[in-house]
């Protein structure tokens, strides 16, 4: 028997037990192997939970199970098998996990830890072992590891298999996606009709017991969160959250209030992507008394794309309303054929086409659209942006709309939902649309949406099942030219609702709570590129010079993403060199998922273009757009993020008021900025063309030293020489940046890696000399050391100071500028 020594502390008991049987299991295992999942122990099929001393087996077990739910609801194998270490008095209780599976199956919303006393009621073990001081009772708790690790490395494991619900069928989706390579929908989901994997399971077999739904209208609020992400992206697919679809019943019921006064005789509310129906399931509830057809859901037609979202539709309102397109559906590809809205079938339907050539309809649309973003950094992430458009983007619809919607705008399937409801459904000033979008397809859409706004909402994207959290509108369109003062036409008010008491992934039980916030959006007419760009690099070395052209060497290199040598890059844009070229600054785009992956700020040409580079006769001016890429970074609230974008529509008052020397100070206090923002990646380096690349935009002179390192003088920096003056006259908060940064240049140059024939910025200290490296303590655990603490605890504090100085001394100009609109 082995001779465990007592320790202060569970993890340290723990290691010990671990030291002493796990080369018993296997030679090569390590305590880090099995201690996952936030779990003591893992081994195989067999959890182990670890306790000092068990005084309450009841509360030690019941802590077990709630592991085990957490593993049900993640979409994880549930262990069969659960042994319970009372270390200090070396007893082992073993328990099947099977006899437990009411339990397992329930929601725990507090720590595994918590609320476990008198709660729960343990069965008898089906052993106890007093390995201390038993040899044979060691011996069968040894053999249990044993046998659940091979079992393990046989592929054999024994699992509680689990039923399938509403709580872990997105854990289980995930999974089987993540194994199963190219499945989709209809692989994992089916129906009464197709035999998917939860109903006859196969890959997943032993892991969960089938489901015996008729139907799968027990999923209809997360159906979007079922698919696979490449199929999520090309249907666009975003729900939405009952209390935001309950709100824009409001929205909806004006609408009808202007067909009422209209003299029409009828009226029709289309939905051409209606998912599980969401919008419309409540519109027949709380109708207003001023509405006089209290059955609104009879004025109704729906529409959905993906097959299985349509079979909940149609259980859900195929009888209550108006028509639901088609009224019948057969299974093909996981659509349903002749419900694509791009598609010229769809325009073309009868049924909807009878209301629309009807001049005494009135036609009311009402619709989240699908978005897909194909050039979004999601996107690019899972190399999926062309395989993602490959439907779509060459459909009718879209293929009409690229008249109107040109270069990329087109690239947004909102964007062309959007075009296709007014150029297609809408004709008269009665019709309306009521849009659920981000509003990227108002703020830059001058030249195609010019419609007035009667009332406008502002939703929390993040309800949506969307990526991040960020303003979605809502907003009742008429179909009527806005004037520059109406809501819609230079600026856009809306009021933001947030959702309280929300909780993943199903979002429908949280109430509405609105904000005591101001939204005001405004319309963009000209971008960064146009306005401020002195060369614009674009793909395919097509280059449009907007000054003379400045002398070239004819060997140069290319920086990638973060300021390095790109070596190994897809070059699109021609090197440049040029003893003036200072800089080459990105800041274009305006993908609202994540637009500062547009933004970068490196010392050469970037490999794939999109940018121009800064000089040394204009690097000052050019730098504000640089400062205007990160906003969003430093300013996370979510009702602002989507409504603020960066522009060029302040470019002459901007320019008159530096050619004045009105921004002097502030053109100052932007470089002082950038050469502490830790965004900034240029990086001093030795190039493949033989060339040494300096960086200028920082405040470290030590630069141009590779033939005598040992050179005491100090050529002075761009940045050094600009700011000159104002290095003597900072203010308290400058003066506190200051002297920490040139603590972080003394302890930087005291690192192993410092090469003191460069000079370098926060950016290249923080990536190069702030070196760590990876511990194991004596519980098992891992952790990142720093090598330099202090260095690393001042580059953490420069993080801070410069946030607050973005906001105080940097932002408001940009603002006012509208370098942020």
């Amino acid at each position: 028997m082995a001779e465990l020594q007592k320790h202060d502390y569970e993890l340290d008991e723990q290691e010990e037990f671990y030291k002493q049987y796990l080369p018993l299991v296997n030679s090569d295992l390590d305590p880090v192997d099995v201690q996952v999942h936030s779990t003591d122990g893992l081994i195989g099929d067999l959890l182990l939970e670890f306790k000092p001393s068990i005084k309450d087996v009841n509360a030690v077990l019941f802590q077990a199970i709630k592991y085990l739910s957490h593993f049900r609801l993640n979409g994880q194998a549930v262990p069969s098998n659960i042994l319970l270490i009372s270390y200090d008095d070396g007893t082992a209780y073993y328990y099947d996990a099977n006899a437990y599976l009411a339990d397992i199956e329930k929601v725990y919303t507090r720590a595994a830890s918590k609320d476990v006393t008198g709660q729960f009621v343990a069965d008898d073990p089906k052993a106890i072992w007093h390995y201390n001081d038993s040899p044979v009772d060691e011996d069968s708790m040894i053999q249990l590891m044993k046998k659940a690790y091979k079992r393990d490395q046989d592929g054999n494991q024994q699992w509680v298999a689990v039923h399938i619900d509403s709580d872990n069928i997105i854990g289980w989706a995930t999974t089987y996606y993540n194994e199963n390579k190219g499945a989709r929908k209809a692989d994992f989901l089916g129906d009464d009709a197709i035999t998917g994997e939860i109903r006859q399971p196969r890959k997943l077999k032993g892991r969960i017991l089938p489901y015996t739904g008729k139907d799968n209208a027990a999923f209809q609020y997360i159906m979007d969160k079922l698919n696979d992400y490449v199929e999520r992206a090309d249907l666009g697919a975003f729900y939405t959250p009952m209390p935001y679809a309950t709100k824009s019943n409001e929205l909806v019921y004006d609408a009808i209030r202007r067909f009422q006064q209209s003299g029409n005789d009828d009226y029709i509310i289309l939905d051409r992507c209606a998912g599980t129906g969401n919008l419309e399931s409540t519109l027949n509830d709380d109708v207003p008394d001023d509405i006089d057809d209290k059955d609104v859901l009879s004025h109704v037609i729906v529409n959905t794309y993906e097959f299985f979202e349509y079979k909940v539709l149609k259980q859900r309102l195929g009888d209550q309303v108006r028509n639901i397109i088609p009224p019948v559906a057969n299974f093909t590809d996981g659509t349903v054929e002749g419900s694509d809205a791009l598609s010229q079938e769809f325009v073309e339907n009868p049924i909807i086409k009878k209301y629309v050539d009807n001049a005494k309809c009135t036609i009311i649309i009402y619709e989240n659209p699908p978005f897909a973003e194909t050039n979004s950094i999601e996107h690019q992430k899972r190399h999926s942006g062309k395989s993602s458009s490959k439907k779509w983007k060459y459909n009718y619809v879209t293929m009409q709309a690229k008249q109107e919607l040109t270069g990329a705008r087109s690239n947004d399937m909102s964007n062309v939902f959007i075009w296709s409801a007014f150029h297609y459904y809408l004709r008269q000033s009665t019709d309306s649309a009521i849009i659920f979008s981000p509003l990227k397809y108002w703020k830059l859409g001058e030249d195609w949406f010019d419609f007035k706004a009667e009332k406008a909402f502002a939703f929390n994207r993040k309800y949506f099942h969307a990526v991040r959290q960020m303003v979605n509108g809502c907003v009742l369109w008429l179909n009527e030219t806005a004037n520059s003062t109406d809501n819609g036409g230079e600026s856009l008010t809306l009021t933001p609702y947030d959702i309280k008491d929300a909780e993943a992934p199903n979002y429908d039980t949280g109430t509405i709570q609105e904000l005591n916030q101001t939204v005001t959006a405004k319309r963009i007419h000209n971008n960064f590129s146009s306005a401020y760009y002195d060369e614009i690099d674009e793909p395919n070395d097509v280059i449009q010079k907007k000054e003379k052209p400045y002398p070239l060497h004819p060997k140069a290199i290319w920086s990638a993403f973060d300021g390095t040598e790109a070596r190994d890059k897809t070059l699109s844009s021609n090197a440049k060199y040029n003893p003036d070229i200072v800089a080459y600054l990105k800041a274009g785009g305006s993908t609202f998922e994540n637009d500062s992956s547009n933004a970068h700020l490196t010392r050469n040409t970037e490999h794939n273009a999109h940018g121009f580079h800064l000089r040394v006769s204009n690097y000052l001016t050019k730098l504000p757009m640089f400062a205007a890429n990160w906003w969003k970074a430093y300013r996370p609230n979510w009702w602002e993020i989507g409504v603020y974008y960066r522009s060029g529509d302040g470019k002459v008052q901007f320019e008159t008021d530096v050619e004045n020397g009105k921004l002097d100070q502030w053109l100052n206090r932007v470089l002082f900025y950038t050469c502490l923002e830790n965004y900034n990646k240029i990086r001093s380096l030795e190039g493949s063309d033989g060339r040494w690349y300096y960086n200028e935009l920082c405040l470290d002179d030590n630069k141009g030293k590779v033939d005598n390192p040992d050179d005491k003088s100090e050529p002075e920096t761009l940045a050094n020489q600009q700011l000159k003056d104002f290095l003597t006259n900072l203010n308290d908060d400058e003066s506190k940046m200051y002297k920490l940064w040139q603590r972080i240049l003394k302890e930087a140059k005291a690192t192993n890696n410092y090469d003191k024939r460069l000079n370098y910025g926060i950016y290249q200290i923080n990536d190069e000399l702030n070196t760590s490296h990876k511990e194991t303590n004596s519980r098992g655990k891992t952790t990142t050391v720093y090598d330099y603490p202090q260095l690393n605890g001042d580059l953490n504090t420069m993080r801070g100071l410069i946030k607050d100085y973005y906001h105080k001394y940097i932002m408001p100009n940009l603002f006012k500028y509208e370098f942020i609109k």
